[in-house]
Formats: structure tokens, C-alpha cells, sequence
């Protein structure tokens, strides 16, 4: 029982240290999606990057639940790695929360992101200001996705100008010479599907990622309540051997004090 025990004990030792890694792989992860995301948040609303803030969260939790796994680990008292397996359960199923939360939200953003880049888009055209930020952000967005406004060129209508930034100029040229009406290569295509897909595509990265997290974590809840029950079943060995050698040092009496004594062989008298 002994060496199941510190079989047991060594495996949780093992993936507390892979499920540090983990969390540190999965901060990285879901950081860089984040930003991606964040970069758009004036177009796509801050709906869509709860997710991966919420996977942030669960990494720097994860790394503190993996250092209270090692010591209690080391320590090996019973309640304690107890209590580090329903963290790891808590930690599992608000990981796999998230990407339930994730695909919600990418089944449902294509309008949400819709309306929040025509209410942006409006915004930007009531400011007479060529060179105002939301003009330049706008700038940024035709030349990344190679677009032009949300739905087209036609979206430009109501000014009578179409931004330079339509023609695949930077917003550094869009200073010099902010509206170029004799474009010959304009883009066709708004911007507002190419980003929704742009989103879509890093949601569902972040989704991966946050079912992958919970997957390969939960073996952790395994490992660790199996070491809770070694401990349990070696303590309960220990208290059988104990109760059995006092048992056996008090239930045979010693009879040799009880027996008859003999009498003594007779001895010829002495003259």
C-alpha cells in the first residue's frame, strides 16, 4: 500500500508541474488572442473579447491552485489534497464555461458586430474632421482587410467622397491627400463581413483553447483524489496492524504464572 501510495504521490507531483506549464501556456494563448481582439474593440465591441479575458483570469488562478497542489502534494495530509481536487474541478468547469460562453458568442455575433460598426461607422461620418482618430482607425481597417466602409464604397454616399484609405493607401498618405475621387481601384467589398469573420475565426481559437485547457487538466482531478484515497486506505492499514498487535499483546494471558507448583524432590536426611 505504501508504494501505491507514493506512486500516487510522485504522479501528482508530475502534474502539478504540467498544469503550471499549462497555465502559463494558456495565458500566452489566450493574451495574443486577446489582442487580436482588442485591436478591433471600437469595431466589434467588447462582447466578444470576455472570453479570453475570462481565460487570462483562469491562467493566473491556475498557476496559484498548482503551488497550493505541490506543497499539499509534499505534505500528503488527506483534507488538504482534497481541497486542491475540487479547486482543480472548479477550475475545469468554468475553463469548459468558457468555451460554451466562446461559441455562444460566435453563433451570435454577426449582428451584434453589425450594429456596433454602423453606429461607429455614423459616428465617424457626423465628425467633420478628416483627420480625426475614428477617421484614422477606419484608415487602418480598409488597408488591413483591403474593405471600405461596412457594407461597400456606397456607405460613403452621404459625403460625397470616398476615403483615399479605399484605394489601399496608408492613413500616413490619407494626411497628405485624404480623398481620392478618380480611384481606379477601389475596393468593392465592405468591411463589415470581413471582419465579422476575422472575429469568428479568433473566437473560435479561443474556444480550442479553453476546451483543450479543461480536457487535458481534468486528468489532474483524477490523479489527485486517487492520492486522497492511498492516503485514506494506508491509514486505515496502519490502524488495523496497530489494533491487531495490541490485540494480540493482551488476549493470551500469561498461564505459567497460574500453574500448580510442584513440590520438591525429596532429598535423603542428612546425618
Amino acid at each position: 500500500m505504501g508504494l501505491s501510495t507514493n506512486c500516487w504521490k510522485y504522479l501528482v507531483l508530475t502534474f502539478n508541474v504540467l498544469f503550471a506549464m499549462s497555465a502559463v501556456v494558456l495565458f500566452a494563448a489566450s493574451g495574443f488572442l486577446l489582442y487580436r481582439l482588442f485591436i478591433y474593440r471600437h469595431f466589434l465591441g467588447v462582447n466578444v473579447e470576455y472570453p479570453a479575458i475570462l481565460l487570462i483570469m483562469m491562467a493566473i488562478i491556475t498557476c496559484s491552485i498548482a503551488w497550493i497542489g505541490w506543497r499539499t502534494a509534499k505534505s500528503m495530509h488527506q483534507i488538504h489534497i482534497i481541497i486542491t481536487g475540487i479547486l482543480i474541478v472548479i477550475v475545469v468547469v468554468i475553463e469548459f464555461s468558457c468555451f460554451v460562453w466562446a461559441m455562444v458568442v460566435w453563433d451570435n455575433m454577426e449582428i451584434d458586430i453589425t450594429t456596433n460598426m454602423q453606429s461607429y461607422f455614423k459616428q465617424m461620418i457626423e465628425n467633420t474632421d478628416n483627420n480625426n482618430v475614428d477617421s484614422i482607425r477606419w484608415d487602418r481597417l480598409h488597408v488591413r482587410f483591403e474593405c471600405c466602409g461596412v457594407g461597400g464604397p456606397k456607405d460613403y454616399a452621404s459625403t460625397g467622397h470616398v476615403p483615399f484609405s479605399c484605394c489601399g493607401q496608408g492613413p500616413l498618405d490619407a494626411l497628405q491627400k485624404p480623398y481620392a475621387a478618380d480611384c481606379s481601384e477601389m475596393f468593392q467589398r465592405g468591411c463589415g463581413k470581413l471582419l465579422h469573420e476575422y472575429a469568428k475565426e479568433q473566437l473560435l481559437l479561443v474556444s480550442l483553447t479553453a476546451l483543450s485547457a479543461s480536457i487535458l487538466q481534468s486528468t489532474g482531478i483524477f490523479c489527485t483524489f486517487f492520492l486522497a484515497s492511498a492516503i485514506r486506505d494506508r491509514r486505515r492499514a496502519s490502524l488495523r496492524a496497530s489494533t491487531s498487535v495490541r490485540e494480540s499483546t493482551f488476549a493470551a494471558p500469561d498461564d505459567s504464572l497460574l500453574a500448580t507448583p510442584t513440590a520438591p524432590a525429596p532429598t535423603l536426611p542428612k546425618y
